[in-house]
C-alpha cells in the first residue's frame, strides 16, 4: 500500500503573504515579509495600512520621491492583477 502525502494549503494569510512578496518581486523592490513582518504590520489593519507603514518606517527615503498612497496603489494593484 502506497502511501501518498497530501501537501496542505496555505492558509489565507500564507496566500496573501506569498501574493505580497511576488509584487514586490515582479516590481523589482528589494522586499521580502517573512511571517513574522507580515503579522507584525497587518496587526495595525488591512494591507494597505500595512504597506504604508512599512514604507514609512523602512523605506522612508522612497517618500521623498513618491507619495506613500502612489505607492501602495502601484503595489494593491499589481498584487490584484497578477491574483487574476
Amino acid at each position: 500500500m502506497a502511501i501518498t502525502a497530501i501537501a496542505a494549503r496555505p492558509s489565507a494569510a500564507e496566500s496573501t503573504l506569498n501574493a505580497y512578496n511576488t509584487t514586490f518581486s515582479v516590481l523589482e523592490l528589494d522586499w521580502h515579509w517573512d511571517r513574522e513582518t507580515y503579522d507584525r504590520l497587518n496587526a495595525e489593519g488591512d494591507g494597505r495600512a500595512a504597506l504604508r507603514t512599512y514604507v514609512q518606517q523602512h523605506r522612508p527615503h522612497l517618500l521623498r520621491a513618491y507619495g506613500v498612497d502612489c505607492l501602495v496603489d502601484a503595489i494593491e494593484q499589481t498584487r490584484r492583477a497578477l491574483s487574476r
